[in-house]
């Protein structure tokens, strides 16, 4: 059974947020589309590789259609804060 980290996904932008999050090892969804309000967290599981490290990547907008956006993250270590934008 793979190793894996846990980290979390800060909202820090000015709304509320539904966010889905894809590990980029497996092409699993960590998250699907997950409620994020402003300056919560969510926890997230990723399968680590070798290096002991994930890479996720993660899609989030409001329901308004003020905030669509997406990024891309590597290098996430065990107990990191990540935040969406």
């Amino acid at each position: 059974m793979p190793n894996t980290i846990g980290f979390t996904l800060r909202n820090n932008q000015m709304t509320d947020v539904n966010v889905t999050v894809v590990d980029l090892r497996t092409g699993a969804n960590a998250a699907e589309n997950a409620p994020l309000n402003v300056g919560e967290s969510l926890p997230v599981s990723l399968v680590a590789g070798s290096d002991g490290t994930g890479s996720a990547a993660w899609a989030f907008a409001s329901a308004n259609g003020s905030v669509n956006s997406n990024k891309t993250q590597s290098n996430i270590r065990d107990g990191d804060e990540c935040t969406l934008g």
